[in-house]
């Protein structure tokens, strides 16, 4: 059941913002201690850095973004992806819901969100843009549909994630991120 958002703008904004926008309805979900969280997710999840580098490292591989929905109002960058390892094959290994602050960026790294091919964790350590996590929180969330066909899998069973917040050095926001993991 959905735990009540007790955090403005709630745990899982920009997700719930965005599936708003697209006349989805909210996701089910249960907020977790990071004790709770099972393995490997725990491990996946439970840390204070960017996901694009922990995934690279459980996955043995770069990681890149097939993007599912953006929209860019010149000040916020919302978009809808998937992170796929770089292989012939390529693996889902992350579903993610961001709102990045273009104001935070430089040119090239504002460019390189708006072109959507890497992972925001990589733009901005490739970009050596400093920067802190702010972990907001880990649940487990029930997919529906949408979500589903995001990691073209059929499962019925609870999916395990964390809202994370990157912040520039001065404690300004630069993206509020839902992070979702696909069975491991």
């Amino acid at each position: 059941m959905a735990e009540p958002e007790k955090i403005y703008p709630g745990l899982l904004h920009p997700l719930s913002m965005m599936r708003r926008a697209r006349g989805l309805p909210g996701l089910e979900y249960e907020v977790l201690e990071p004790s709770a969280l099972p393995q490997p997710y725990k491990q996946l999840l439970v840390h204070e850095g960017d996901m694009t580098s922990r995934l690279e490292s459980a996955y043995r591989s770069s990681i890149k973004v097939r993007r599912l929905h953006s929209s860019n109002d010149g000040k916020n960058y919302f978009r809808e992806v998937i992170l796929e390892t770089i292989e012939s094959n390529p693996r889902p290994v992350e579903y993610g819901a961001i709102e990045i602050q273009l104001n935070q960026l430089s040119e090239p790294a504002k460019e390189a969100v708006i072109a959507a091919q890497m992972p925001l964790g990589a733009i901005l350590n490739q970009g050596r843009i400093p920067y802190a996590c702010s972990l907001r929180g880990f649940f487990t969330i029930i997919p529906d549909e949408a979500l589903k066909g995001a990691f073209a899998i059929d499962i019925d069973r609870p999916l395990f994630g964390r809202s994370n917040r990157i912040e520039t050095r001065t404690g300004e926001t630069i993206a509020q991120i839902v992070e979702v993991l696909p069975p491991v």
